[in-house]
């Protein structure tokens, strides 16, 4: 499979093998989505981009959308904000818990993941629809956060 971008549209070109025949598929919409349910950017990105099913969550700050302030509080309250402006991007998408296939979760202080999964249970609470996850140990995050998370979803 190969990616082509062209004017705006991004096309998927799937080369099939059977008597020398191709087939392109139609061109993907694609949209940024925005929320007042999720914080705001703080540079030149979207706070989601959705590309045809795929709904891409950018990293999603502890930051309080009604006050514009990092929440008070350690990794656990943290994971907490930062799961609910995730949740405000995918709901603003159409999108739940059980559509998200993939996320990541930086922390500066890797030593707190269980913390951190404790509050994710609560967001995402059944065993059977848990998403791929990664964990990344990092030094340092912007505006004073101790997590970030960003994921990937599928719309059916």
């Amino acid at each position: 499979m190969c990616m082509r971008v062209g004017s705006n549209t991004l096309h998927f070109l799937e080369r099939r093998y059977n008597k020398d025949s191709r087939s392109a598929s139609m061109p993907l919409d694609r949209h940024p989505i925005r929320t007042q349910n999720a914080n705001q950017p703080v540079a030149s990105y979207s706070q989601g981009y959705q590309i045809g099913q795929f709904v891409f969550v950018s990293g999603q700050m502890p930051v309080d959308p009604a006050t514009n302030q990092t929440v008070e509080g350690g990794s656990a309250e943290h994971t907490r904000q930062c799961l609910k402006n995730v949740f405000g991007v995918l709901e603003e998408a159409g999108c739940t818990y059980r559509d998200v296939g993939q996320a990541v979760v930086y922390m500066t202080n890797i030593d707190e993941i269980e913390e951190m999964d404790a509050v994710w249970q609560e967001f995402f609470p059944d065993p059977d629809n848990y998403c791929s996850r990664a964990v990344i140990g990092i030094s340092k995050l912007v505006v004073g956060a101790r997590i970030e998370i960003s994921c990937i979803a599928i719309k059916d």
